[in-house]
């Protein structure tokens, strides 16, 4: 058995939702699927362990039960990288460690599920590069690469820095206007090159969503009013700059979005109300009127107070937007429904027994 190891050139890149979706559809084969992430750079504290926050994640919803010091033996945390720094010998026993701990979780496995840091060079300095954990445990990995207009760059790259050890890669987030451009121009030139793809997928508004929970904690705001309803999931934003009047017409026009205005607008936030909104971010600090807040507590739309004003916190709407994490039941299921569907699981099982 090759433990199949997904690897991105870059973070948010659905590396994550890979390892999540091919092992649920390894499991739904009846295969005893290991999971590990031999590299963590989200460090969390969990029972007293430090590890990566999506490996502990992740191998909860694959129901994995090794200890979490095996799963993510080595965890990046600012205090490593200046030891790393001062000392290069501080690094020495981190690929063994790696080892060892992949060699206890594979035991009893059909197949085994390796996950990259946030990129191809993270840990380089370290000794713990992708390649080097390829080399170490003759895995074969597989790009999940974001679909960009550099694209066919940025995989021969990568196949020249891992050379036989890149197995395939895994396109996605492709916008639909480029899927032609994709399938008739750059598929079969990678294909020529000798870069297997193993399936290819198109943006999805569902999948690049944010909880309203999330979507607060990230702009540091206060949740003021319909806090049953936080788990509902923002696909888009607009924001409200305009008269009551024309604001309902503009908020028609998109559902699932949160509405980004001032505090002080009670006008623009009672027609944001009126149309299928998930939530309103409220500019300034300025608390809503009684009104407003009643009519959102009634229809169940949660507001949330941010200190920013209104053109700062588009801009971190949206750096936010398409730049989260799955932690959302709603998210696993359709990220196992599209793996699914636009994935060669076949392909990737025959690869892991050569």
């Amino acid at each position: 058995m090759m433990p199949l190891f997904f690897i991105s050139n870059q973070p948010f890149s659905g590396k994550s939702s890979m390892c999540v979706g091919v092992g649920k559809a390894f499991a739904e084969k009846g295969l005893k699927v290991g999971y590990m992430k031999p590299v963590g750079t989200l460090p969390t504290r969990v029972s007293g362990i430090i590890t990566d926050e999506d490996a502990q994640y992740i191998s909860n919803i694959l129901d994995v039960k090794e200890k979490l010091e095996d799963i993510c033996p080595v965890v990046v945390t600012r205090q490593f990288i200046m030891e790393g720094l001062r000392d290069q010998n501080f690094s020495m026993g981190f690929i063994d460690s790696i080892d060892k701990a992949y060699k206890r979780i594979q035991k009893d496995k059909d197949i085994m599920i390796l996950e990259g840091a946030k990129s191809i060079e993270d840990g380089y300095f370290l000794g713990i590069s992708a390649k080097k954990i390829c080399e170490k445990l003759d895995a074969r990995a597989v790009l999940v690469i974001k679909y960009d207009s550099e694209i066919v760059d940025q995989v021969l790259y990568a196949k020249e820095l891992l050379n036989d050890y890149l197995t395939g890669i895994i396109i996605n987030w492709i916008p639909g206007n480029q899927i032609d451009f994709l399938e008739e121009l750059i598929i079969p030139y990678l294909e020529k090159n000798k870069i297997e793809i193993f399936g290819h997928i198109t943006s999805d508004r569902m999948l690049s969503s944010v909880s309203v929970r999330e979507m607060a904690e990230l702009l540091n705001g206060q949740i003021i009013c319909a806090e049953d309803k936080v788990d509902e999931l923002v696909e888009t934003f607009m924001v409200g700059a305009m008269g009551q009047e024309q604001a309902l017409k503009f908020f028609r026009r998109k559902t699932n979005k949160a509405v980004i205005t001032g505090g002080d607008r009670a006008d623009v936030q009672l027609a944001a109300l009126e149309t299928p909104t998930k939530c309103l971010i409220l500019t300034g600090n300025f608390q809503p009127s009684t009104v407003v807040l009643g009519r959102a507590e009634e229809l169940g739309v949660p507001m949330i107070l941010v200190n920013f004003d209104t053109l700062t916190a588009v801009e971190k709407v949206g750096e936010i937007i398409g730049h989260v994490r799955f932690h959302e039941i709603k998210k696993i299921n359709k990220i196992v429904d599209v793996v699914r569907e636009y994935i060669n699981i076949d392909r990737l099982l025959e690869i892991s027994k050569k």
